[in-house]
């Protein structure tokens, strides 16, 4: 089978409800703190089972609103993988606190929990762990060093809407988890997140801050005007990303359905294939649910990465590396010198398949055909110790 239309990488998935929805708030003229915010916020913490839950306008700013209700302050650390976004940083050097970079696993690709306790002293105030891909991190194990140390944990669960571990929805597990609805992601709202508060002495402040510093949310009709109590800023999600981001959550379980449907596909075939030019995640089925938000492939090297990258290109397919390791960036460096083997190996392999509803059967087996010749055309310079 040729394929003459390229095969993109991510598409949106848009159903009907989405303009219908939009022109909704277009007819009620009302853009801020409206019906489709407070039916997204409903929807989301029955779903999740979560004790408080505030749409945002990204998982950046849910990050950063979590740095400001642990009150984290300058020369306090803050644990995290250097194999993640910019956001899980900058959210602890907005407040002045250090984030310290701790490697990954290579099985699942996320924070190894036992490079968590070798970095913790008597400056360490939190974890921000990341559920990579959508797979859960090992909680069992992170909760236990959490309560040795007394530490705050944040789930920067931007991969993992719908994700498990054991019976608990990701992202309400530690004290707070911090999703993300941008266009790239599972479910959108254009660009948008949520925060999910599970510790509930933090619910007040919280919404103070969301409130930019008032308390106008909280008197409701107590009194007839609302005053400054607290720091706070602009971080509710306006009702047109809103409005969108509803018609997702309606559809959300058939959507995530097709998603895991495709991962299995992916998984199934390449694992058939055993091959020695990469790997693909383990599929651990008795703790964890995944979210399916990306299907990784990890080479043996950047050489083969490049390559496959190339030839899937001429065969109109888009695939892509991911995170270019913080702790490796010019602005890392200047926070860390360690080198982080298993983050670095991950980084110079790691390259992500199309994985999206819209894709069709067609496109997928087309996908995995053109994979199988890559692997017969380059695997024996592995076995021959070409590989550079």
């Amino acid at each position: 089978m040729n394929i003459k239309k390229k095969i993109i990488f991510n598409k949106p998935f848009l159903n009907h409800d989405a303009k219908k929805n939009i022109l909704d708030v277009l007819k009620k003229n009302s853009f801020t703190d409206g019906l489709y915010q407070r039916k997204c916020e409903i929807f989301i913490k029955k779903r999740i089972n979560s004790q408080s839950i505030h749409l945002t306008h990204s998982c950046s700013s849910a990050l950063e609103i979590a740095m400001m209700l642990i009150d984290l302050k300058k020369d306090d650390e803050v644990i995290i993988p250097s194999y993640t976004f910019t956001s899980t940083a900058n959210c602890i050097i907005m407040r002045g606190a250090k984030p310290v970079f701790a490697d990954v696993k290579l099985n699942d690709l996320n924070i190894d929990s036992k490079e968590i306790e070798k970095k913790i002293n008597k400056k360490t105030k939190a974890i921000i762990i990341v559920h990579y891909a959508g797979i859960a991190c090992d909680m069992s194990e992170i909760l236990r060093i959490k309560k040795k140390y007394d530490l705050f944990l944040i789930e920067d669960a931007a991969h993992a809407f719908t994700g498990k571990y054991k019976n608990l929805y990701l992202g309400t597990i530690g004290d707070f988890g911090a999703f993300s609805f941008h266009e790239t992601k599972n479910l959108i709202a254009g660009q948008g997140g949520a925060l999910s508060i599970n510790n509930k002495k933090f619910i007040k402040s919280a919404k103070f801050i969301l409130d930019k510093g008032t308390d106008r949310s909280i008197i409701k009709n107590k009194k007839k005007y609302y005053s400054w109590k607290s720091v706070g800023s602009e971080y509710r999600a306006p009702e047109l990303t809103s409005a969108l981001l509803y018609s997702q959550l309606n559809n959300s379980k058939s959507m995530q359905k097709t998603r895991k449907n495709i991962w299995n596909y992916y998984h199934e075939n390449l694992n058939a294939l055993q091959t020695n030019l990469f790997y693909t995640l383990n599929k651990d089925t008795i703790h964890k649910e995944s979210a399916y938000h990306v299907f990784p492939i990890i080479f043996q090297s950047k050489r083969f990465r490049d390559l496959f990258i190339k030839y899937m290109k001429a065969k109109n397919v888009e695939c892509f590396f991911h995170y270019y390791p913080l702790h490796l960036s010019s602005y890392g460096k200047k926070i860390s010198k360690h080198k982080l083997n298993n983050t670095e190996h991950v980084y110079n392999g790691l390259v992500r398949l199309p994985l999206y509803p819209g894709l069709k059967k067609e496109e997928l087996s087309y996908i995995i055909k053109q994979i199988i010749r890559f692997d017969k055309k380059y695997k024996y310079l592995i076995t021959n110790r070409h590989d550079m």
